[in-house]
C-alpha cells in the first residue's frame, strides 16, 4: 500500500456536484491546488474549466481576441487606398476577417529575380517556397469575406533539388481547396512573345487560380466579353426564330485571356522585373467587384493592381518590401475612368445591332436592358 501523502483521494460527490466545486475551488486556486484538494489530475481540472469556458486565462484570451479584433480593424482603416512596407506574413496578420472582397495578386515564382534591395528575396529553398506560400494562401481565405474571391496569377517555379520546372498553379490548387476555398476557373493568360529556351517549347501562357469564399457575391461578365465570330447569327428555330441569337455585348467570357505582357517598349513599363498588365488585372477587378469594394494585393510589386482600383473606383490596400517611390508615382497619375470599355462589342457587331434594333423598332435602351433575347 502507497505512503498516505501518495494515496488518491476518491470523489464521494456526484459528478455534476463535484463539478461545480471544483470549478468554485480553481476560482480561488490554482490548478495543482485543486487537484491536490479534490483528488483529481490536474489534466481533468484544465478539461472542466475549459469544457465551461472557466480556465484561468480565460478573461485574458478573451481580452487579448477583443484588442486584437480592435487592433485589426484600426490598421485596415489606416491602410485603405495604401500600401505597408512590410512582410506579406506581417501585413495579413495585421488585417481583420473577412475584410476584402477580392484578393489580385500575382506571387513570386522563387527564381532568383532581383527585387529591389532583395538580393536573395526570390531564392528560397523549393520546399520553403511551397510552405511559404500555403501560409499566404491560409491568410487570403482568412480576410476574405464570404462571396469574396482570389484571383492568384502565377507561372513557373524551379526546383533545385533536381533543377525541374514546376508550375505553381499545379502546386497551390490542393491547398486553396484545404484554406477552404470553392474552385471556380483557371485562366490562361495567353501571352504573346516571351524567351526562347532550348529543347523544349516556348512558354506562351501562365495561369491564375480563381477560388472564391462560397458562392461569388458578384459576377460581371460585360467587361470581359469577347466579339463574336459570327454576330449576325440568328435562331433557326424556336421562339426566337429568325432573331439575332448573340448578345449584344459580345460572346460569354472565357477562361482564356489573350493579353499582351509588358515587355522593354511597353507604356506601362516600370523599373520592376515582374510587371503584370493593367488589362489583366483590370478584367479580374471588373468581373469580381463593385465599386467601393476593398481589393488587396499582398504582393503590391509596382502597384498595377492599386492603379486598376483607383481607376474603377474601388478601395484598395497591400504590402511590399520594395518599391513605395514606383507605386505613389503611379499612383499620382491615376484618376478615375470616365468610361468603361465593352471589349466584347466589336464595329461589325454594333452595326448589326443597330440595325436589328431600326427593323424590329427597338431603342438602344432596349438593348442595353436586353429586353431583345431574354
Amino acid at each position: 500500500m502507497p505512503p498516505a501523502a501518495y494515496q488518491i483521494k476518491t470523489p464521494t460527490l456526484p459528478e455534476d456536484k463535484l463539478d461545480a466545486e471544483i470549478l468554485q475551488k480553481l476560482s480561488q486556486s490554482t490548478y495543482q491546488e485543486t487537484a491536490t484538494a479534490f483528488g483529481v489530475s490536474r489534466g481533468k481540472v484544465y478539461q472542466l474549466a475549459l469544457k465551461n469556458g472557466a480556465r484561468k486565462t480565460e478573461q485574458r484570451i478573451m481580452e487579448r481576441a477583443a484588442e486584437r479584433k480592435q487592433r485589426q480593424a484600426e490598421t485596415l482603416k489606416a491602410l485603405l487606398d495604401a500600401t505597408a512596407t512590410a512582410d506579406v506574413l506581417d501585413y495579413f496578420e495585421a488585417l481583420p476577417d473577412n475584410c476584402a472582397q477580392l484578393v489580385l495578386t500575382s506571387c513570386p515564382y522563387n527564381v532568383a529575380k532581383k527585387y529591389g534591395e532583395g538580393a536573395s528575396a526570390d531564392t528560397m529553398r523549393h520546399v520553403y517556397f511551397a510552405g511559404w506560400l500555403s501560409m499566404i494562401v491560409s491568410e487570403i481565405s482568412r480576410v476574405l469575406a464570404p462571396g469574396g474571391v482570389a484571383f492568384f496569377q502565377c507561372g513557373s517555379t524551379r526546383d533545385e533539388v533536381d533543377g525541374s520546372m514546376v508550375p505553381i498553379d499545379i502546386m497551390m490548387f490542393d491547398v486553396f481547396r484545404k484554406a477552404g476555398l470553392d474552385y471556380q476557373n483557371r485562366v490562361s493568360w495567353v501571352i504573346p512573345h516571351g524567351l526562347t529556351p532550348k529543347r523544349r517549347l516556348s512558354e506562351r501562357h501562365e495561369s491564375a487560380l480563381i477560388f472564391s469564399k462560397g458562392t461569388p457575391s458578384t459576377f460581371h461578365p460585360d467587361p470581359a466579353r469577347t466579339p463574336q465570330k459570327n454576330p449576325g447569327k440568328r435562331a433557326y428555330k424556336g421562339p426566337n426564330k429568325g432573331r439575332l441569337s448573340g448578345h449584344p455585348f459580345g460572346a460569354w467570357p472565357s477562361d482564356v485571356w489573350v493579353i499582351g505582357n509588358v515587355g522593354a517598349n511597353h507604356p506601362e513599363k516600370t523599373g520592376h522585373p515582374a510587371q503584370f498588365p493593367e488589362e489583366l488585372a483590370m478584367r479580374a477587378v471588373q468581373i469580381y467587384t463593385q465599386p467601393g469594394d476593398l481589393v488587396i494585393d499582398p504582393f503590391s510589386g509596382s502597384g498595377t493592381t492599386h492603379v486598376v482600383a483607383r481607376r474603377t473606383g474601388r478601395q484598395f490596400s497591400g504590402c511590399d518590401l520594395f518599391y513605395e517611390d514606383m507605386r505613389a508615382a503611379r499612383l499620382a497619375d491615376a484618376g478615375l475612368d470616365n468610361v468603361c470599355p465593352l471589349p466584347g462589342v466589336s464595329e461589325q457587331s454594333r452595326a448589326i445591332w443597330q440595325a436589328e434594333a431600326i427593323v424590329r423598332g427597338a431603342t438602344p435602351r432596349e438593348i442595353r436592358q436586353q429586353t431583345l433575347f431574354d
